[in-house]
């Protein structure tokens, strides 16, 4: 596993390398503090996920979000963050982040956040969750209490077929998790733009939700793991399409 980290803070980029080797001995590690070296290591290098800081020195965190998934749309970014304001959070999940974890997240909680995510879960802080699913108006709500940050003690990763999935589904559902829009999920798959919006809208219809981003909300709800993330090639990605503007699938 390859995993780059976009942090200016030295002692937190060495902190989490050591939470990362613990939960995987053999995992490789890409350290890039400004975003001018994270997005030239993406560019560059075959990468699983990233982590990436809000707060650098030469760039807008939400800006370097949008740049990371503009430069490589089906490489997965996960956020870790001091602001946990929801309006934030929100707006990652808007510009395809992959997931959420607050820095300020006691280091049992950091560490159960980072290995679901690397096993293709999505992390959300449960606190926000609630506000999250208010705010779009849904029926979800917070599978653990509103204070606990920890992701759902569930170890398994899930399958189409415990989801009430087909093949296909399962696999579109996966590459939405990791912040792919539906035109470059069609090139991955090698499948017709128009096939992919039906999958799409059979997922939603599934869950009985209405967007991509209520989707994300509810697999960081139930704690659903998708498999961990693929080594993702950056002369593909330079093939597939960004999302254009506002995401809305």
């Amino acid at each position: 596993m390859r995993v780059l980290i976009v942090d200016d803070h030295e002692l937190f980029r060495a902190g989490l390398a050591l939470l990362l080797r613990e939960l995987f001995p053999n995992i490789e590690l890409l350290h890039a503090s400004t975003l001018s070296q994270g997005v030239n290591h993406a560019l560059c290098e075959l990468l699983n996920i990233v982590f990436l800081d809000l707060d650098l020195p030469d760039g807008n965190g939400c800006n370097a979000l949008a740049e990371l998934k503009e430069s490589r749309p089906s490489l997965p970014v996960i956020v870790i963050s001091a602001d946990e304001r929801v309006e934030t959070i929100s707006r990652c999940i808007q510009l395809r982040a992959m997931g959420y974890v607050p820095k300020s997240s006691p280091p049992e909680a950091l560490r159960a956040a980072i290995s679901a995510v690397l096993a293709g879960g999505v992390f959300l802080p449960a606190s926000s969750i609630a506000s999250l699913s208010r705010d779009m108006d849904t029926n979800e709500a917070p599978a653990n209490g509103p204070e606990d940050r920890q992701p759902r003690a569930k170890s398994e990763t899930s399958n189409a077929s415990a989801l009430g999935l087909t093949p296909r589904e399962f696999e579109t559902l996966a590459w939405l998790a990791r912040g792919l829009p539906s035109k470059a999920i069609a090139l991955r798959m090698g499948l017709e733009d128009i096939t992919v919006r039906k999958y799409v809208s059979h997922l939603l219809a599934h869950f009985n939700l209405r967007r991509r981003t209520e989707l994300i909300v509810m697999l960081a709800n139930r704690g659903i793991k998708l498999g961990v993330p693929p080594v993702t090639d950056p002369a593909l990605d330079r093939s597939l399409p960004a999302a254009e503007g506002q995401p809305t699938d």
